[in-house]
């Protein structure tokens, strides 16, 4: 016992002393641990809720809750960690403090930006196509009534042309024309969230988050039939989770007429006239000094934008929307345009995050005020009651009006019409409502499998008012007319498509999809009624049964009700190894009931690759380049847009009228052939670029060079009257090609705190070039400007080996004798020219394309300017030629070139190279100066002011009222009928706005 006693003592000895240590570390450990309390706020100080915190290297975290405050314990030398999505992870070290806060900054790097592809999305790193995103930030500024003016200039190979008209929708060209067709067949593919073939014009500009392009095959194909000309995708603004945000958006807008035609005034005509031995009737020179075009447009015009947007929710439950209200007023009296938008949208998740639902649900109502352009009217005097026209053509030394107030008219028509009396005496409303319904559920299965539904409806109602007074000229001696239509429109899609991602090890990354497709469209499902001779115009269009039925048949319009029919099967599969090289193959199956029995179903297949050079290891050690990727791709799409689905079958409608016991019967004949071999129009496009940045992502920029190939092009094919009904039959007759090179710049030559200025720009160059049209075929005439004298005269021709758009007239040798003398077939000149005269004279589609612009920022001011213009292309100035008849100068108005023509010149407006002009143009689209004041408080975060001027100098040769024409006037959207300037051009206006944005 007692040797044991050293030995216990030593061990109690021992005890206590580790009994101490362990005491002192625990209390040394808990006086080490404090609560660390703060809030997450973004780079803009709007807090951030459901951010995670969690401590370096262990499982122990929290999340920031609605207000984006957070709490958690940890100890002195720790590092928390703070992680959401869409923003750069930050981590800070525990020191003695107790309150932390943070502020994220958004993910900056470019090449993990999100790029919306069909079906899903990518990053710009991954991308092996030629796709273009642009931005909310990137916008055009300006009163935009259709989300397509945003782009204008802003994406290589992407022409957007349009007018002043608030009524109006802009041409939307890609990589130049790939169809004789007009109207849908030449527009691009639109895609509103996921929902294809949505109405564009569901959307107010101040929700859309971005717009992709997707420009060439090997990306577009996967939406088959309808991806020619392209495909558009558009994605809006949505709500985060957390607190609820609220942003308020408002502008208000005075407009004014940027140039006008020159024409010539009352007294340069009176002196023209009598210098030339001329005279007006009594009828003619009333005392008149009437400025025809003053006369119809406003002095100013005003419109005003509001939009306010909402969002907010957890990380289970998002909701979002919007209400925008747009009145813009047309500078021609009588037009305008006044529209309502609301959207709402809601996302759920639920089975432990594993099904994902979203709802949405978009309405827009607009009401029109339409002017007689934008109505495809034709009247039974055989004049054009075209407003611009009437403007040059009616004869200022008449005065508008009578002394007793009735309007000043020529009854012989011969001047054709006060256009005064158009736009008081002819009213055009339109009311259009646009609704969408949308549900998309995504149910995360076994084996990474994601399967996907998307259900969507959306109706479109138009209706239409038109009424012409009893003075209207267009219905004379009718007592008035009314003309009441309405029409809907349904869209009804369904699709079903499993995804499939998995990464196998380091070095493989596999993606699949595969789907099926529904999407009926139902059109024209309305009527039309008519009556006239009313006792009075109190009443207009609002009440029929004052007036009677028209002739001895009730007109009731010749719309047909329609069901097109598309369905498909698609699959797409991304593979990547190491991340460096990328591979994408895609293949689509169409059936749709618009083509032949023999030709409905077709296959759309695409492949393309890409290597990250930049990621190879002997660029390790270079210090250019950021990033350096090639890319090539192969597609065929096709092109049923804008078809009917009677378009292949035997077609009966009415042809005339009999009278048989005393009442007339209407007579049904076929009036189209059938052609059961019709099938669509396909285009094969090879692309191959190339996306670069280098000195620290000063600059970067991507170059592009495509070959597309369209071939089976849909024309109305001349047939003999032996074997069919009719003279022609929709038939596939011939190939058409564009090649071409688009290149993209952007870059910061200058980035100090408080200055940086940035620079972007683009410009691409386009070669069309019709290569067939078929055996039957050798050339089409097009383009009738249909002027005093020349009607049936066109001025530009369709044949292999020239381009779509080619003029085709008589070769201006000058003025010989007082006579414009032209080229002769033989070599000679002539001053009686014949059509057989006429020669290839120049091409209407711009060879190249351009838009470039500088941002510049300097603490919280910021100065963006914007140019954009193309060139390569003539015009056709018809609107000069038309009435420059030096001769009649007494009898209409004329252009001020006249006034230097010798009035013996009877050919002076016969059309040639004389009116064929130079359409280049560089314009200065837009400039906008903006500060934004940064506000400390709980209800109010931010608040931007801004004021911004559009087309504000434009450069150019040209001598009509723009050169840059819209084709979608008097329905001649793209097709045939290009570069033609003919009396049409609504008055391009030029526009100072002042606005704000409120976020709170």
């Amino acid at each position: 016992m007692n040797k044991l006693r050293p030995k216990l003592s030593g061990i109690k000895g021992y005890c206590s002393i580790l009994c101490l240590a362990f005491l002192f570390s625990f209390t040394n450990s808990y006086a080490q641990t404090i609560t660390v309390k703060g809030v997450v706020k973004d780079a803009q100080g709007v807090t951030i809720p459901s951010v995670t915190i969690v401590i370096k290297g262990t499982t122990k975290g929290t999340t920031s809750d609605m207000n984006g405050a957070y709490a958690i314990a940890a100890t002195k030398g720790s590092t928390l960690v703070f992680r959401f999505v869409g923003y750069e992870a930050k981590e800070v070290v525990v020191g003695d403090q107790s309150t932390i806060n943070v502020a994220l900054a958004d993910v900056s790097n470019k090449l993990n930006d999100v790029v919306v592809v069909g079906y899903g999305t990518t990053t710009k790193k991954e991308l092996t196509s030629a796709i273009t995103t642009i931005k909310a930030e990137q916008f055009n500024a300006g009163v935009v009534s259709t989300p397509a003016e945003l782009l204008e200039g802003k994406v290589a190979g992407l022409n957007i042309t349009g007018d002043g008209n608030p009524n109006s929708t802009p041409t939307v060209t890609l990589r130049g024309p790939s169809s004789l067709r007009g109207g849908d067949a030449s527009i691009p593919f639109y895609i509103i969230d996921g929902v294809p073939g949505a109405d564009f014009k569901l959307l107010a500009p101040s929700d859309i988050a971005s717009i992709d392009v997707l420009k060439d095959a090997s990306a577009a194909a996967i939406y088959g039939t309808r991806a020619t000309n392209g495909v558009i995708i558009v994605t809006t603004k949505k709500g985060r989770s957390g607190q609820l945000r609220m942003t308020y958006d408002a502008y208000g807008s005075v407009k004014s007429v940027a140039n006008e035609f020159e024409v010539a005034t009352a007294a340069q005509q009176r002196a023209y006239v009598q210098a030339n031995g001329l005279s007006f009737t009594p009828a003619n020179d009333n005392g008149g000094n009437t400025d025809w075009q003053k006369a119809v447009e406003r002095d100013n015009a005003y419109a005003q934008n509001h939009n306010l947007s909402f969002g907010g929710g957890t990380d289970k439950t998002i909701f979002g929307g919007s209400v925008n209200y747009l009145s813009d007023q047309g500078i021609v009296k009588g037009s305008d345009l006044k529209r309502f938008i609301g959207r709402l949208n809601l996302s759920q998740k639920t089975l432990n995050d594993k099904l994902k639902l979203d709802f949405s649900v978009s309405n827009s109502v607009s009401n029109s005020n339409l002017i007689v352009d934008d109505m495809p009217l034709a009247t039974t005097n055989g004049q054009n009651p075209g407003l611009f026209k009437s403007v040059v053509q009616y004869l200022p030394t008449r005065t508008i009006y009578n002394a007793n107030g009735s309007f000043y008219n020529d009854p012989t028509l011969q001047l054709g019409y006060n256009p005064v009396g158009l736009i008081t005496n002819d009213t055009y409303k339109q009311k259009v409502n646009l609704m969408l319904a949308n549900t998309r559920a995504e149910l995360q299965l076994p084996f990474g499998i994601v399967y996907n539904l998307n259900i969507a409806y959306q109706s479109r109602k138009t209706d239409n008012s038109t009424y012409y007074n009893q003075a209207s000229e267009l219905a004379p001696n009718l007592g008035g007319k009314a003309i009441r239509s309405t029409y809907e429109d349904t869209k009804k899609l369904m699709e079903h498509y499993l995804t499939y991602d998995h990464k196998f090890g380091d070095k493989h990354d596999l993606k699949a999809l595969v789907g099926y497709s529904y999407d009926e469209t139902n059109t024209g499902d309305g009527f039309q009624s008519v009556a006239q001779n009313f006792p009075g115009d109190a009443t207009g269009s609002n009440n029929l049964a004052l007036g009677y039925q028209t002739g001895n048949r009730a007109d009731f319009g010749s719309v047909q009700e329609q069901t097109l029919k598309l369905i498909s099967f698609y699959s797409r599969l991304n593979y990547s190894y190491l991340g460096k090289y990328i591979l994408q193959a895609s293949i689509r199956r169409d059936g749709s009931n618009a083509f032949g029995t023999n030709n409905q179903w077709g296959y759309f297949p695409a492949g393309s690759a890409a290597w990250r050079i930049i990621d190879e290891d002997f660029m390790k050690s270079q210090k250019i380049f950021d990033d350096l990727k090639v890319r090539v791709g192969y597609g065929k799409t096709g092109n049923s847009l804008g078809f009917s689905p009677y378009t292949p079958l035997t077609l009966y409608g009415t042809k005339g009228s009999f009278s048989t016991g005393g009442a007339y019967v209407g007579a049904v004949g076929v009036i189209q052939n059938p052609n059961p071999d019709l099938k669509w129009e396909s285009t094969a496009t090879t692309n191959a670029g190339i996306d670069f940045s280098l000195l620290k992502g000063r600059l970067g920029g991507s170059v592009d060079v495509y070959n597309k190939k369209t071939t089976d092009m849909i024309y109305d094919k001349p047939v003999s009257l032996i074997n069919n009904f009719v003279s022609t039959t929709v038939s596939n007759v011939g190939s058409m090609s564009n090649k071409g090179v688009e290149i993209s710049l952007n870059g910061t030559p200058v980035k100090t705190e408080d200055f940086t200025w940035g620079v972007y720009g683009n410009i691409s160059f386009n070669k069309n070039k019709i290569t067939s049209l078929g055996s039957n075929i050798s050339k089409i005439y097009a383009g009738g400007p249909e002027g005093p004298g020349q009607s049936g005269i066109r001025v530009s021709i369709i044949e292999a080996g020239y381009p779509l758009g080619e003029f085709y007239t008589l070769k201006y040798l000058g003025v010989v004798n007082g006579v414009s003398t032209f080229m002769g077939a033989n070599g000679q000149p002539t001053t009686t020219p014949k059509s057989t005269d006429q020669t290839y004279a120049g091409n209407a589609q711009p060879t190249y394309i351009f838009g470039f612009g500088n941002d510049f920022s300097y603490k919280k001011w910021t100065l963006n300017f914007f140019f954009r213009g193309q060139g390569g292309n003539k015009i056709m100035n018809a609107s000069l030629a038309s009435f420059n008849t030096p001769a009649q100068a007494s009898t209409h108005g004329i252009p001020t070139i006249t006034l230097s023509e010798p009035v013996t010149d009877i050919n002076a407006n016969l059309y040639s190279t004389k009116y064929l002009e130079d359409g280049k143009f560089i314009r200065l689209s837009n400039a906008t100066l903006a500060y934004k004041f940064k506000i400390a408080g709980n209800y109010v975060h931010n608040l931007r002011v801004y004021i911004t001027g559009t087309n504000l100098l434009t450069i150019t040769k040209y001598r009509g009222v723009d050169p840059e024409l819209s084709l979608n006037l008097n329905n001649q959207q793209s097709g045939q009928f290009i570069g033609v300037d003919s009396n049409n051009f609504y008055p391009r206006t030029r526009s100072f706005l002042a606005g704000l944005q409120l976020d709170l």
